[in-house]
């Protein structure tokens, strides 16, 4: 008499890459107050240099303190989502909350800062359009975003998530380009 197996066990479906990327997209959309510090160098065709980076972010208000070796010439920025406020050397300026920081010079970066911290934490802005988005193991690679060039080399588990450690973002028109390591997360 001929031996019947019993039938396999209903498998789980397989989760893909993109539905893997969209459950890592709704965690981190979760993640309201955090904390990183970290490095920033920036680069522009007749400037470059780099400062320390204190990024403190509680729902939608920003704090960002900025400060050159041995905390000279710091910049403090915060962000509300109304107002930017930026205070170098004492003197504290007024901005349209989607404007952008100054250098020594006065000038002032074409950073979109309403963008950067989706950026920091490895997500595109999810009120702008993105392309050329690549991801591997739920993780961005890259992507472009309101005319930047995103690219993530580095990621690090902190708390069973996996935050980024080494970005690059690029601007092609001003060619300004900021290299970030963010070393110490506190979600």
């Amino acid at each position: 008499m001929p031996t019947t197996s019993a039938p396999a066990p209903p498998q789980a479906p397989l989760v893909g890459e993109e539905e893997r990327w969209l459950e890592r997209l709704a965690v981190v959309a979760e993640l309201n107050d955090w904390r990183v510090r970290g490095k920033v160098a920036y680069r522009l065709p007749n400037d470059a240099g780099s400062v320390s980076l204190d990024w403190q972010q509680t729902s939608q208000q920003s704090n960002l303190r900025l400060s050159g070796p041995l905390g000279v010439g710091s910049t403090e920025i915060s962000n509300d989502g109304a107002l930017l406020r930026v205070k170098r050397d004492g003197i504290e300026r007024l901005y349209p909350a989607d404007a952008a920081p100054w250098l020594s010079n006065g000038a002032l970066l074409p950073v979109p800062v309403a963008s950067i911290h989706h950026w920091l934490r490895g997500v595109p802005d999810p009120l702008l359009p993105v392309s050329d988005l690549e991801t591997d193991e739920a993780l961005a690679k890259g992507f472009e975003q309101n005319g930047w060039v995103i690219t993530y080399s580095e990621y690090r588990g902190k708390q069973g998530l996996a935050m980024p450690t080494r970005l690059s973002l690029a601007e092609p028109k001003s060619q300004l380009t900021l290299k970030i390591i963010l070393r110490d997360w506190q979600l």
